[in-house]
């Protein structure tokens, strides 16, 4: 009988998850208790429902500041403060290097795993001054963590060599068991008079500048075909960057905003011609797994993150160039059997290499491994 772990899980906004590490923990502990892991994920109440819950997963609601500087920061200290003083766990699992500030304070009473999910500051969206406050917490996270993980193999040999310590790469993963919603998809397409498989699309939950979304509207405006070009995620997240955004939009853009429904974004997806995905700086991006876990062909920067994961499984194009992704953007519409060979690969390699169940099996091993240390 494996040995029952109740672990923390601190460093999210909330549940249900719409982006970035929200989606790896949800993902995580909807597998937990399966595998003898009893989780506590700690929430902001502000984004997560009174009435929202998981089976055998206990779910606290904290206050946080509101603002952009204030939100997160006040979060974490709430959460770390009700773990400290009203909970008993056997752990904590801290995701985010930034929510590393209040490690001083979890370590006073648990042992922590925290996990990478790429740098902060690389994001464009901070100020220069907000990001060497950000960059401040990579010494707290190297140094006072029990255990070091990360999503993305590039920054795991890169933390090694810069804290000299271990680092453990444990990628994210893809579900084997989620369904599009071919017909919900087909009705918002309706909507906005387009039809499956005569459009392009870029998905990103948060849309900044080193998410790429400028270099996609700029090469889709210089493309010699009328292809459509579906743009799904938040725009708030830097208003200068939407604005520049909207302005470049042509009459081939459309705007969808995020899309709640998992289902729906995943028909959206299906029904694609292409998923472009031009990001400048990744970790493990959720969107390029579950993509190429569908079968979508792939259109995608040449950065180290994504070639770590895909390998030859997509097509590529040179980052940072609108030029070669009008060129490599031509290649794919121009040879679909090719690109829909490489899109099988893909898929295999997904479900075979990245599989959502063997990595939370990975993370309730390490709970179970801190915890008989500790006793």
């Amino acid at each position: 009988m494996n040995q029952k772990v109740r672990v923390g899980i601190i460093g999210i906004k909330g549940l249900p998850a719409r982006a970035g590490a929200d989606r790896v923990v949800e993902a995580l502990v909807r597998r937990f208790p399966s595998m003898g892991i009893t989780p506590t994920v700690f929430c902001d109440r502000s984004t997560t429902a009174a009435d929202y819950g998981l089976d055998g997963v206990r779910i606290v609601r904290v206050r946080s500041l509101p603002g952009k500087y204030f939100s997160a920061p006040t979060r974490f200290l709430a959460s770390a403060t009700r773990a400290l003083l009203s909970e008993e766990l056997d752990l904590v699992h801290l995701h985010n290097i930034e929510a590393s500030f209040i490690l001083p304070l979890l370590r006073l009473k648990y042992p922590v795993v925290s996990t990478a999910h790429g740098f902060a500051y690389w994001r464009s969206k901070w100020g220069p001054l907000a990001r060497q406050v950000i960059k401040l917490a990579d010494w707290p996270f190297a140094a006072l963590s029990s255990v070091v993980t990360s999503v993305s193999e590039k920054d795991a040999g890169q933390m090694r060599s810069r804290f000299h310590r271990d680092v453990v790469f444990i990628p994210n993963g893809v579900s084997s068991d989620f369904q599009p919603d071919i017909a919900a998809a087909a009705h918002l397409l309706s909507s906005i008079g387009l039809s499956a498989h005569n459009y392009l699309i870029f998905v990103a939950g948060r849309i900044e500048p080193t998410k790429g979304a400028d270099l996609i509207i700029a090469a889709v405006n210089r493309l010699e075909r009328e292809l459509p070009l579906l743009v799904v995620g938040d725009l708030n997240q830097v208003p200068a960057y939407k604005s520049e955004l909207e302005q470049m939009a042509g009459p081939r853009i459309h705007f969808l905003g995020p899309i709640q429904s998992p289902g729906v974004l995943f028909g959206l997806m299906v029904g694609a011609r292409c998923l472009i995905f031009p990001s400048l700086v990744e970790a493990m991006s959720m969107v390029l797994l579950e993509a190429a876990s569908l079968g979508v062909p792939i259109l995608a920067s040449d950065i180290q993150e994504n070639r770590s994961v895909m390998a030859e499984d997509i097509q590529y194009f040179e980052s940072g160039s609108v030029e070669s992704l009008v060129d490599r953007l031509e290649w794919v519409l121009d040879h679909p059997i090719d690109m829909e060979q490489k899109s099988q690969k893909a898929r295999d390699r997904v479900h075979r290499e990245y599989n959502w169940d063997g990595i939370a099996a990975r993370y309730a091993e390490l709970y179970r491994q801190i915890s008989r240390k500790r006793t």
